[in-house]
């Protein structure tokens, strides 16, 4: 291992006087190895700090907490730094600050992979979304270490979507139609649309797509994806506005209703987790994240010299998530066993077993990811059959923080999960975004700031009428719901498809009644569908019945 840069370059990164101070060779190993701060004295800013990373890091950074920022300063006026390096199983960090200053400055301090420094810093830079050798073996080494996971499934061959893109070359791509009886590896697309597609496949232009699909009908995002599928060694992608005819509901219908299979069955699932339009692309570092790094020398204790790269810690710019907000893109992403995340700001892998940066790197893992399926215990449970129940509310809940641009596919666009939990509780039914089995707590979920829709797209008593975030009432925990579910249905668009769009639904519930007042101080923030069950206390069993 060498280091990138000769020894001119490293002593070039500071000044004489930091140099011969703060990175001495003994300075420098006793900052290392001891965990007491160490004083170090600035030189006068009359001095020029243009050509010294160290003293511009101090004037950003360090004199921007005291009380007298550098710009009101005297030049001549020099000020006192603790240093201290901090590591730990993540990594080493670099703190400091001034006695004047109530703000105490971290640093992340990471190092390139041929850097001698590699050596003694194991935190690495994080691999931008960038289209690359390195960014792909890495992604290579990911789907080979997560073959020998226990938890995740098996790396198989499987039956090819009903339509797929060749990708055997980026520049000749075509819409095949599979063969059933084959078996082959295919990635699919997770991405947000954020505009029309006016290419895409439709009954008009379906056999000119078959023989070829010109570059210029094709968004840079769905261009990036086809260039990510070659480069793993995989011939076959699958991507909706390409795949699906958008212009024929039966077969949107059809192909929607195979969603499940499609991803959960994919080699790997392709994330453009940073791309608000499909024309944007994300093979590229994002705009809108900052990766200034501060780049410092750094004494090996073995005797070389390499370099350190500083970020400040808390006040990068956050990586911009576009799929975290979309319906479809979190049911594909639950759905999926493996996916390849294109973050506006790094490249990361997730399966059923980790979640990480493709290079290993332990910065800026902020991602909130979903739970994957099958499902696992997130919280302690008693009774197994509770797991599964308490894993259901916990995507649910995930669910409705997100968007869709067609209120119309509130349910169609959790089907895929839908179905996954009904291969969990066969005996129940799935009504109207509902199981029949939790009745009748499951009528009690609650939302808050929720806003019902206008046009109709599920009854008033399913969580789908409302958008906003809905939970479990709290009602469950304490009181004992008594009454009895007498009926409930709902009608479907695509009949024998019980995950399709719902035109309509019934339920009536038989219970007691009696007097009550509606605390609305205590309730104000929370609209229960079924109110009745709240004040269900000293029940008096009556015969009377309830249609909602």
């Amino acid at each position: 291992m060498e280091s990138q840069e000769p020894f001119s370059e490293i002593k070039n990164l500071v000044c004489d006087y930091c140099w011969d101070t703060v990175f001495s060779t003994e300075s420098f190993r006793t900052i290392c190895t001891t965990s007491a701060e160490q004083a170090y004295t600035t030189r006068p800013w009359i001095e020029s700090a243009q050509k010294c990373n160290f003293c511009r890091l101090l004037r950003q950074d360090l004199l921007a907490g005291t009380n007298k920022p550098f710009s009101l300063s005297a030049p001549e006026e020099a000020f006192v730094v603790h240093l201290r390096f901090m590591r730990d199983d993540k990594g080493l960090e670099l703190r400091m600050h001034t006695p004047t200053s109530l703000v105490r400055h971290g640093y992340i301090v990471c190092a390139a992979e041929d850097d001698v420094s590699a050596l003694h810093i194991i935190t690495r830079e994080v691999v931008p979304p960038k289209n690359t050798n390195l960014c792909f073996f890495h992604a290579l080494k990911c789907i080979k270490d997560c073959a020998r996971h226990d938890k995740c499934p098996e790396l198989v061959p499987a039956v090819l979507p009903t339509r797929v893109l060749d990708c055997s070359d980026p520049a000749q791509v075509r819409l095949v139609i599979s063969d059933p009886a084959a078996r082959e590896y295919y990635t699919t697309l997770s991405y947000v649309w954020g505009e029309d597609q006016p290419y895409r496949t439709t009954a008009g232009n379906i056999n000119v797509y078959s023989t070829l699909i010109e570059e210029r009908f094709i968004p840079k995002t769905v261009q990036d994806a086809i260039i990510v599928t070659h480069e793993l060694g995989i011939r076959y992608l699958w991507v909706d506005s390409f795949c699906i005819m958008q212009d024929l509901d039966e077969d949107k219908a059809q192909e929607i209703a195979k969603i499940r299979a499609y991803y959960s069955q994919s080699f790997l699932t392709i994330v453009a987790v940073g791309t608000e339009h499909v024309s944007d692309g994300f093979l590229h570092e994002h705009p809108k994240w900052s990766r200034n790094p501060i780049l410092l020398p750094f004494r090996c204790p073995d005797g070389p010299i390499g370099s350190m790269r500083l970020y400040k810690q808390f006040e990068e710019v956050l990586p911009h998530k576009a799929t975290e907000a979309r319906a479809w893109c979190l049911e594909e992403r639950i759905l999926s066993p493996r996916c390849l995340l294109f973050c506006s700001h790094a490249v990361q892998y997730e399966c059923l077993t980790t979640h990480t940066n493709i290079n290993g790197s332990s910065m800026w893992l902020w991602s909130n990811f979903p739970m994957k399926l099958p499902v696992v215990a997130t919280v302690p449970v008693s009774d197994p059959s509770e797991l599964n129940k308490a894993s259901w509310n916990r995507i649910l809940a995930d669910y409705t923080l997100c968007k869709l641009t067609k209120s119309k596919d509130k349910l169609v666009a959790f089907a895929g999960i839908a179905e996954f939990f009904h291969g969990l509780w066969p005996e129940s039914r799935y009504v109207a975004g509902l199981w029949t089995h939790l009745f009748p707590e499951a009528l009690l979920w609650t939302t808050i700031e929720g806003v019902a829709q206008t046009r109709y797209r599920a009854p008033s008593w399913s969580w789908a009428a409302i958008d906003g975030e809905i939970g479990a009432s709290i009602i469950i925990q304490a009181r004992r719901v008594l009454c009895d579910v007498k009926r409930c249905e709902n009608g479907l668009k695509w009949e024998g498809n019980l995950y399709s769009e719902v035109t309509s639904g019934l339920l009536v519930i038989e219970t007691g009644i009696m007097p009550a007042i509606w605390n609305t101080v205590r309730f104000q923030s929370i609209r229960s569908k079924v109110v009745i069950f709240s004040v269900l206390i000293n029940f008096r069993k009556s015969e009377k019945s309830k249609e909602k």
